[in-house]
């Protein structure tokens, strides 16, 4: 297949990322049911002839057009594709040429579904272009799923109508929906007539079953006593619609959501898993959102299982390795893991696993817990498809060997009986589990304040755990708000054997939130468990990549030990890129990822947040700060206002409106809420009001609220006052705040500082305005919140507080002779070149310098959580950022050049509108020359094929021949600031001078 490889190079692949169809290789099971419908004699999948991957997932299925017969040929390989439900593209190959094919289950055919033609010039972008950008693509997995999903609700539904239980109805639907992969996959005997008909009556619905549970040893999908004698001719229907197929098997060429027109022998088993998972939600919302409960895509479990599995193999343990899911629910860990595990023992054996080899792993090597019934039913459902589809040679079906119980054996009912019990974290896992496994793996609840019964022995069995890794005085770990998801951490650092591999998704609260002592259980987790990667999937929560979640969250890899004195981990963020994420995809650049340290974890609870919205330049400003006498806002309040119960006075939020919700008090007046006739003389906020920095109260209504939800204290709302919005606008990278020289009331949409009877309150409240208005203040808030900017929109009042400020008796007389000066001209013009001149002034008082106020411009810039500032990172940089990326890039370098007695220049190449890289070249010329050769157009054709195999936002490609260096970068704007360009000169300092000046510089 050369002419295949040497034509894909051209268009841009990497020879590396292509697997030929063809080919012995266990990584060419995750297509074991193409390649076996090939090898039966599926005459229309003949023409398949590989797939090219990209980050170990597939992106373009490639056939031949040679061996194609015509268009309905074309459709009938496209919609097998779109049954997969995972790469995005069909590529159609003749020798030299390669078109492209959005994949879809629509009817389309070659000339509707074809992807507009690169031009000439840009061809060698080809598949970066595909890769990076995602042109016309959908999450087919996603799709998939749901169509699935819509049909087993469906059937689901209507057989519960005819007084089944669910789980009664759960197992029909699975056995008949198991009958249906075997026939698609032509694995069922012929002596039992048509297969269509097996669950059509109550005779031959039993025989079916009895069938199923010879063959699979009766733990399979169990069904009540007698259920098929109770039920009516139309519970029988509904089961037969699951098994009628397309007229002689064939697949439908037009689409419509029906049994009749999918194709099990190309649907992979973790779809059921995912449907499963959809079904929960929409069956039981309300189970799922008190178990925290997500089900897990496809994509990020089988990610984690590389991702673990690659430890395992470093270790040369991985094709014997044992893995636990502690919460396993409908096993799509387990699903994925096994198909790893036969892979990693091809590998290690050099041939394909036979019938025993599989029953081995199955029986002896994935073990899962859970406490749902219905969720092990479809755990059982999916194993048995995983261990039919892994068969080299699974004829006759008899004769496969399921000789054992899944339950007891793989999977554990921790239950016992109570479906809201602690599960596999109370102390119903014997300890026989203890130390028994190389990979913990999964995606436990994430619930909060779940208020489990016996929580204090989850509490307790951490205790004991953390007591043998931590010190004496930092154990034990706070678990708060009684969250489920930390505790299968500290569970798993007992289940998995010293130095076996520890993998999980979290909420996304372990890394950022600071308050309720999770800085104190973050704390501890890193330094009990050595952490070697952590992928932060913060920013595309509410993408395709995790659809349905608004939460944020994590992956979390470590090896089961305490951490060795050169510990560290990569800190990973991929950033929202919507192409990708839309298809369900996700860049992750582990090589410009951040390493930390589990002590800088510890000692500094803002560092994750800091490299999340910020970055290393951030991270300096940041220490810059935090080494000055500044304390926080609310510190210096309570200093100088004091403190009632607890709180800052004359500090808060605003009054809210009377809500259901609103008490009876036990010694109100008997009605809900709190009489408001207290604040009946003041006038109320408006939002047009606050338009302007200086609120004229004479232009404001009367309050006019009878009753308010709880009582406010009348000293809030006395001026001068400083009221702060809590959702700042999106395009002006500050705060929104206002002062008032006169009383009024405001509403819980701000917070509010009084500064009433303070000797230099009018002053004081000005001094405060500036500070908190400036984009230095704004930073600050966006770097150190634990949930502004990590899954909301909002600014928190704690966050406010938390604010650094220099006591206003502290500051020198020329700063604060320009507090008046700087706000009047606010309140004349709100213009930027005033905000500028604040901003300024407040980067004197924390100590930065106009190169820091550079960096927190464009942290704001691309980094904050609002739809323009995500629009505006992505979209590509304009030439005169490009041109200021190089002048900046030339200047940082400029003293290293002078050394030398030379120049260095910065120049863009000039790529095509498709591409999505950027190109410069970097290299140094002669100071008495000064000018140096544009960049040839064939030079930078290496760079682009590195840049795309590492799925990387950066390469730098040295070059020792000419003496330069090719740096290519995403062509998205947040890559190509001011701030990055001083990252890339750190780079080219610390890595590439030799290169750029030979092999003597310094």
């Amino acid at each position: 297949m050369e002419d295949l490889s040497f034509t894909l190079e051209s268009y841009g692949a990497d020879r590396n990322g292509l697997r030929l169809l063809d080919a012995e290789d266990p990584g060419l099971l995750p297509y074991a049911t193409l390649i076996a419908a090939r090898n039966t004699g599926d005459e229309s999948l003949m023409p398949l002839l590989g797939v090219y991957e990209w980050q170990s997932n597939p992106l373009v299925f490639l056939v031949s057009g040679d061996a194609m017969r015509d268009d309905d040929h074309f459709r009938r390989i496209r919609r097998c594709v779109a049954l997969r439900g995972d790469a995005p593209y069909l590529g159609v190959f003749r020798p030299g040429q390669l078109t492209i094919h959005r994949v879809s289950l629509d009817s389309d055919g070659q000339n509707v579904s074809r992807l507009p033609n690169l031009p000439p010039k840009e061809k060698r972008a080809t598949f970066a272009y595909l890769a990076n950008t995602r042109p016309e693509a959908v999450s087919q997995r996603r799709w998939i799923s749901k169509v699935v999903l819509n049909l087993l609700q469906e059937t689901i539904n209507t057989l519960k109508k005819y007084k089944i239980t669910d789980y009664d109805a759960i197992s029909l639907a699975g056995r008949a929906l198991f009958v249906r992969f075997l026939e698609d996959r032509n694995l069922l005997p012929p002596t039992q007539g048509p297969v269509s008909e097996w669950f059509d009556d109550a005779a031959r619905a039993e025989r079916a079953s009895r069938w199923l549970d010879d063959t699979f040893n009766g733990d399979f999908l169990p069904l009540s006593d007698g259920l098929f004698g109770k039920l009516p001719e139309g519970a029988f229907h509904t089961l037969g619609n699951i098994l009628r197929r397309a007229p002689g098997g064939q697949l439908y060429l037009g689409w419509q959501e029906m049994w009749a027109y999918l194709d099990f022998a190309h649907i992979p088993v973790g779809v059921l898993s995912e449907a499963y998972e959809y079904y929960m939600r929409e069956h039981n919302p309300d189970q799922q959102r008190r178990e925290g409960s997500y089900y897990t895509p496809r994509a990020i479990a089988d990610l984690m299982v590389r991702g673990a599995f690659l430890a395992l193999r470093r270790e040369e343990v991985a094709h014997q390795a044992k893995v636990l899911d502690p919460a396993a629910g409908a096993g799509i860990f387990l699903v994925s893991a096994f198909r790893q595990l036969v892979a990693e023992r091809w590998r290690y054996d050099e041939k394909r696993p036979d019938t025993q080899t599989l029953r081995d792993i199955l029986y002896g090597q994935i073990v899962g817990f859970d406490i749902n019934e219905a969720a092990l039913r479809f755990a059982a459902l999916g194993l048995y498809l995983m261990a039919i589809e892994l068969e080299p040679k699974p004829e006759p079906i008899e004769n496969l060997g399921f000789k054992k119980n899944l339950r007891g054996l793989v999977l554990h009912d921790l239950s016992n009986g109570a479906p809201q019990g602690l599960g596999s974290l109370g102390e119903k896992v014997s300890r026989e589990h203890v130390g028994h496994y190389d990979l913990v793996i999964g995606n436990p609840p994430w619930a909060s304040s779940t208020k489990l019964p016996d929580w204090s022995k989850v509490a307790d069995i951490v205790a004991n755990i953390a007591r043998e890794r931590l010190p004496q005085d930092t154990f034990p770990p706070p678990l708060p708000n009684e969250v489920l998801d930390l505790p299968f951490v500290w569970r798993a650092m007992k289940w998995a054997r010293h130095g076996g591999q520890i993998a999980f998704a979290l909420h996304g609260r372990l890394l950022f939130q600071q308050a309720d002592g999770m800085a104190q259980a973050r704390s501890a987790l890193f330094r009990a468990l050595d952490v070697t990667g952590v992928l932060n999937g913060a920013e595309l929560r509410q993408t395709a990549v995790w659809p349905e979640i608004s939460a944020p969250f994590c992956l979390l890899f470590a090896r089961n030990q305490f951490p060795p004195p050169s510990s560290a981990f990569r800190f990973v963020s991929p950033h929202m890129e919507e192409g990708l994420n839309g298809a369900g995809a996700m860049r992750v650049d582990a090589a410009n990822a951040e390493w930390l340290t589990p002590n800088q974890v510890a000692e500094r609870p803002e560092i994750l947040k800091i490299l999340f919205r910020g970055g290393p330049l951030d991270l300096e400003i940041f220490d810059r700060m935090a080494a000055r006498e500044l304390i926080p806002l609310e510190q210096y309040w309570r200093k100088q206002f004091g403190e009632h119960r607890g709180r800052a006075r004359q500090a808060g939020n605003g009054y809210q409106k009377l809500r259901p919700s609103s008490r009876v008090r036990k010694k109100g007046d008997g009605q809900p809420g709190v009489p408001a006739g207290y604040l009946a003389d003041l006038p109320e906020l408006t939002a047009e009001a606050m338009k302007g920095l200086l609120v004229d109260a004479a232009e404001l209504g009367e309050f006019t609220q009878a009753r308010i939800h709880d009582p406010r204290p009348r000293e809030l709302f006395r001026a001068p006052l400083l009221i702060v919005h809590q959702s700042p606008p999106s395009g002006t990278g500050r705060i929104r705040l206002g002062v008032s020289d006169s009383d009024l009331v405001f509403n819980e949409t701000y917070y509010g500082y009084s500064v009433h009877e303070h000797s230099h309150g009018t002053l004081l409240v000005r001094y405060l305005a500036l500070l908190v208005g400036s984009k230095p203040a704004f930073w600050y808030t966006l770097i150190t919140s634990g949930k502004f900017g990590v899954e909301r929109e909002v600014v928190e009042k704690s966050t406010i507080d938390n604010i650094p400020v220099t006591p206003f008796e502290s500051l020198a007389p020329d700063a604060q002779e320009r507090i008046n000066p700087l706000f009047n001209a606010l309140v004349r013009h709100e213009s930027p070149e005033n905000w500028a001149a604040v901003d300024t002034w407040a980067a004197t008082l924390y100590g930065l310098s106009e190169q820091d106020l550079q960096v927190i411009d464009d942290t704001l810039r691309f980094n904050l959580p609002f739809a323009s500032n995500k629009k505006a990172a992505q979209a590509p940089p304009t030439q005169d950022e490009v041109r200021t990326f190089c002048n900046a890039l030339e200047n940082e370098l400029k003293s290293w050049a002078e050394r030398e007695d030379s120049i260095v220049k910065s120049q863009p190449v000039v790529l095509g509108g498709c591409s999505p890289w950027r190109v410069i070249r970097v290299r140094s010329v002669a100071a008495s020359r000064g000018q140096d050769q544009q960049p040839c157009m064939e030079d930078w054709a290496e760079v682009l094929r590195i840049a795309d195999s590492l799925a990387a936002t950066e390469v730098v490609y040295p070059d020792p021949v000419t003496k330069c260096l090719w740096v290519a970068r995403l062509n998205q704007a947040r890559y190509w600031s001011h701030s990055q360009a001083r990252l890339v000169a750190r780079r080219v300092v610390w890595e590439h001078l030799d290169t750029l000046f030979g092999s003597d510089a310094e």
